[in-house]
């Protein structure tokens, strides 16, 4: 019998699926660490926020919320974090 959720029966919990999938991480425990480890690579390249701010675009506000760890980016500066700076990116963001 075919369920329309791939979730749903018996042994189909999401943490089985990610299980039976070969899924390395976690995606809630890898959201909870994102933030400290995105701070972690940005004091690591950076000197300032004011320099992360120059870099990425954002606002000055927006470089210290990454700096202080208080806040994740958006995908589009993730990726282009990890084209400019991969082996760095590798190593902190734990790909």
């Amino acid at each position: 019998m075919s369920h329309a959720n791939p979730f749903d029966g018996r042994g189909r919990g999401r943490a089985a699926h990610r299980r039976a999938h070969g899924w390395a991480v976690e995606p809630d425990a890898y959201r909870v660490a994102f933030c400290g480890r995105w701070q972690g690579l940005m004091q690591h390249l950076f000197r300032t926020r004011e320099d992360v701010a120059s870099a990425f675009g954002v606002t000055f506000q927006t470089a210290c919320n990454w700096w202080d760890g208080t806040n994740r980016p958006s995908g589009d500066r993730v990726a282009l974090a990890a084209i400019t700076w991969p082996e760095e990116f590798a190593r902190f963001m734990g790909v």
